[in-house]
């Protein structure tokens, strides 16, 4: 009895075949599940080949049954093959719909999957070309089931396709040794792909993990990034402040204290009319005089390098309140002289007395230092005619003091109601 031509040996299985297995794996997760939407269908490339490639097979290997001479089982067992490969035909759909409704490993799946073994088994009995198909066995141990149950079917697929590719039945009772070396090469050869596809899904994992790490590096160089500029501009607004006190002192109020001495130099000589004229210029340029050096103290940095912070607030506040005669009081025991953002809270502390001068109409201000569970507290209170936050608009100093504390990761809140001061409070990080 002559053994009809072995069909192709399970090297033809495509490559990307095997990796697919490993990428479907139970280790990398239900990735072809993922690539199968609700109707069966698929996202990918990958996985519409994975779709398309076992039927095409089936086909191929069934007409091959059909029109190829062979040693036979029982009569007519080609047409009987029909059978087995229309069952296989339509359990194809429906593992795959049950794939994507219930994710791998699933009671339904591997019931299904054991129905599919058993009748690709009887299907290569009757037509040992069936064993062209069987080869999607390698693929499908991974992608349908998980575990010890994915390694079985390896297996299984291996001795179904050596049954097919020794010639059938007969063959095998007549000729045992050469389907136990058929079946030694298929398991020899399904175990070197599943090692290789594990080990390409390892590196695929260190791949993403490395992935996922470069970008968040990049993520934290953008934040730094953007931490740099921000400081950077805050340096050239401090600089430009530093600027413009200078010249404002060493010009405008330079210039009007010319003025007025030049003003009060003028004799007793000259008309009521004239006297008059004259006391008003130099009234006003008094009070430019004043304004002028109400600019310089609000630009003007303090030497932080000299003092530390609640000092810097007790000179900056005394300093305050001498030049526009409103009481002030620092409150500082509780504070940590040593901070990492004192030059903020100063700045908020020179704006916010600004403001007070301006806008508020108070006759003390009250300025609490304080620190603590990680941060420190700057309160600036005054008795003044407040304003209602709902209905005023926002101006620079408010918008000024809050991107400062924001800047270094703290916050600034405002609590007023008229006719009852206003308070600002700036919490920074310590």
């Amino acid at each position: 009895m002559s053994a009809p031509p072995a069909p192709p040996a399970p090297t033809s299985s495509p490559p990307d075949a095997a990796t697919g297995a490993a990428h479907a794996g139970t280790d990398r997760g239900a990735t072809v599940a993922d690539g199968i939407l609700s109707d069966g269908s698929a996202r990918t490339l990958g996985d519409r080949l994975v779709i398309v490639i076992p039927p095409v097979l089936l086909i191929l290997a069934t007409f091959l049954g059909l029109v190829l001479p062979r040693e036979g089982v029982v009569p007519h067992d080609g047409l009987w093959a029909l059978l087995p490969a229309a069952v296989l035909l339509v359990l194809r759909p429906v593992l795959g719909r049950s794939l994507a409704a219930t994710g791998p490993d699933s009671s339904a799946l591997r019931a299904l999957y054991t129905l599919h073994l058993l009748t690709l088994a009887a299907g290569v009995v009757l037509n040992p070309y069936l064993c062209i198909y069987a080869f999607v066995g390698y693929i499908d141990g991974e992608r349908f089931l998980a575990g010890a149950r994915s390694h079985l079917v390896l297996v299984l697929t291996a001795l179904v396709s050596a049954a097919g590719q020794s010639g059938g039945l007969l063959v095998m009772l007549h000729a045992p040794w050469l389907y136990v070396l058929l079946a030694a090469v298929n398991l020899l050869l399904a175990g070197a792909m599943s090692r290789v596809a594990r080990e390409r899904g390892v590196v695929l994992d260190a791949r993403e993990r490395a992935l996922e790490e470069l970008a968040r590096s990049q993520r934290e160089n953008a934040r730094l990034h953007e931490e740099l500029l921000e400081r950077a501009r805050l340096s050239g607004v401090e600089q430009e402040r530093t600027r413009l006190s200078r010249e404002i002192h060493d010009t405008v109020a330079q210039g009007l204290v010319g003025v007025i001495r030049q003003l009060e130099a003028v004799g007793p000589g000259i008309d009521e009319d004239s006297r008059r004229r004259v006391s008003t210029a130099e009234e006003t340029a008094r009070d430019a005089l004043l304004e002028a050096r109400r600019a310089v103290e609000a630009l003007s940095p303090h030497q932080l390098g000299v003092d530390d912070l609640p000092e810097a607030l007790g000179v900056l506040v005394a300093r305050w309140a001498r030049a526009h005669r409103i009481v002030a009081a620092v409150d500082a025991d509780e504070a940590d002289p040593d901070g990492p953002h004192a030059e903020v809270l100063l700045r908020i502390a020179q704006e916010a007395l600004a403001n007070v001068v301006r806008h508020a109409r108070a006759d003390s201000v009250a300025l609490t230092l304080s620190g603590g569970e990680g941060q420190q507290v700057l309160r600036i209170v005054d008795d003044g005619i407040g304003a209602d936050l709902g209905s005023v608009g926002r101006g620079h100093g408010l918008d000024n003091m809050r991107a400062r504390a924001r800047a270094v990761g703290g916050d600034l809140a405002v609590d007023s109601r008229p006719g009852h001061g206003l308070a600002i409070t700036a919490r920074v990080p310590a």
